[in-house]
């Protein structure tokens, strides 16, 4: 029970502060969280690293099909510039709030992480 306990905990941490800054919704939040749920702390560490990795890649095969790349690079440059100057915040027109940026639901690279998570455990 505490290790079910311990990993709703880390995955639910590792996702919430982008959650927090409106760049991920709670689902993918309570999805990780119930991840670890069955996988424990160290499995929800590793979904989440490989979850990572996966939504990575995911997302740079989106934006090269896209015709995105430019624009993701100089909106991550903005996110940048601002953090360094006012400190990490929601930035306006890169939240899920804004209805005209490309999305990728984070389900799939969950879910490729807690698989990976599993067969190398």
């Amino acid at each position: 029970m505490l290790s079910s306990a311990a990993g709703w905990a880390v995955g639910a941490a590792l996702l919430f502060p982008l959650f927090a800054l409106g760049g991920m919704g709670a689902g993918d939040v309570k999805l990780l969280a119930a991840v670890g749920v069955w996988l424990g702390p160290v499995g929800a560490l590793w979904t989440g690293l490989y979850a990572a990795l996966a939504g990575g890649v995911l997302a740079l095969l989106v934006a090269l099909t896209k015709g995105y790349t430019g624009t993701a690079l100089r909106n991550v440059g903005a996110m940048l510039k601002l953090w360094s100057t006012v400190g990490v915040q929601p930035v306006d027109g890169l939240t899920l709030t804004d209805k005209t940026s490309i999305r990728l639901p984070y389900a799939l690279p969950i879910a490729i992480g807690a698989l990976l998570a599993v067969w190398t455990a």
